[in-house]
């Protein structure tokens, strides 16, 4: 089974902390569960500058490469729209105040590429993958992104059973899909209640409510985290308090075991959240449906 993690600082003001070598730990010690591919999103306002980035992967003779934009505002949409039109093009990742790094191999193998122990922010996400309904492939790697809604995404662990009509009902609505993986239907279906609604704990309850199958999963927006199991309670997913130490501001963790709750000190007030009632916090304790 996949792993999942995630992190929110508490009443952390400032953006320098490295939450990278938080969540590294979290994932190193869950390592054995999965060995595919590893991912993190991380959010932090400093990412916010003028440009959003767009990562896509374009297959050219056989072959899929990466490539990356700086996009500024006024030209987002015509930039998607035009990749949207392109058959070989899968766009993996698009935002502002998101640091979203995702790729084939283990968890040292992504700090290494790309140096993810020294990423800072608020809060943020991890997820180690064993495929089990698609390829190996950086762009079925989670976290997962959508582009109708930057600077969200989503770790998961389980199987979404009624996914081919979860997503068939959502390609209806003119939402395309950049992958065949099962977790790419919860990151489209909760922005599309966030559009709707703008209620992210609405949004976790409809999905729980029209998804079939054992999950847990994590959803992380700029201003929350939402853990999420079944109704059932049929996969793991619990979390913990870090007070605060010499090395650590204090902080809440999320993973899929307890191991990555003790390796980082998040071991006060741990609790499995019910089945099917979101577990959600917010950014600086500030207790709100609107999350953009």
């Amino acid at each position: 089974m996949c792993g999942i993690c995630g992190i929110m600082l508490e009443n952390y003001c400032y953006n320098d902390f490295p939450i990278g070598s938080i969540l590294y730990k979290m994932m190193e010690s869950q390592q054995i569960r999965a060995q595919d591919s590893t991912g993190i999103a991380i959010f932090n306002k400093e990412f916010d500058h003028e440009f959003y980035k767009v990562e896509y992967f374009k297959k050219e003779n056989d072959k899929y490469n990466k490539f990356c934009e700086n996009v500024s505002p006024d030209r987002l949409n015509a930039v998607l729209y035009d990749l949207d039109q392109d058959p070989d093009v899968i766009i993996s990742t698009c935002g502002k105040q998101m640091s979203l790094i995702k790729d084939i191999g283990l968890v040292r193998d992504l700090d290494i590429k790309y140096g993810i122990k020294s990423i800072q922010g608020t809060h943020g996400i991890g997820h180690l993958r064993i495929a089990t309904s698609s390829r190996v492939t950086p762009y079925n790697a989670h976290p997962f992104n959508t582009t109708i809604m930057p600077d969200m995404a989503v770790v998961h662990n389980g199987e979404i059973a009624n996914y081919s009509k979860l997503r068939s009902s959502l390609e209806s609505q003119g939402y395309r899909f950049y992958s065949t993986c099962d977790s790419e239907v919860i990151t489209v279906f909760i922005a599309d209640q966030l559009l709707k609604h703008n209620d992210i704990e609405r949004a976790n309850y409809e999905f729980i409510n029209k998804a079939d199958g054992p999950f847990t999963y994590i959803v992380s927006t700029p201003n929350c985290l939402a853990l999420v199991r079944d109704r059932f309670g049929a996969r793991k997913g619990i979390f913990g308090y870090n007070p605060g130490t010499k090395d650590y501001p204090s902080f809440w963790a999320i993973a899929t075991d307890l191991s990555a709750l003790d390796c980082v000190g998040a071991n006060l007030y741990v609790e499995t959240p019910q089945p099917g009632k979101p577990k959600i916090f917010y950014k600086n304790n500030i207790q709100k449906k609107c999350t953009f």
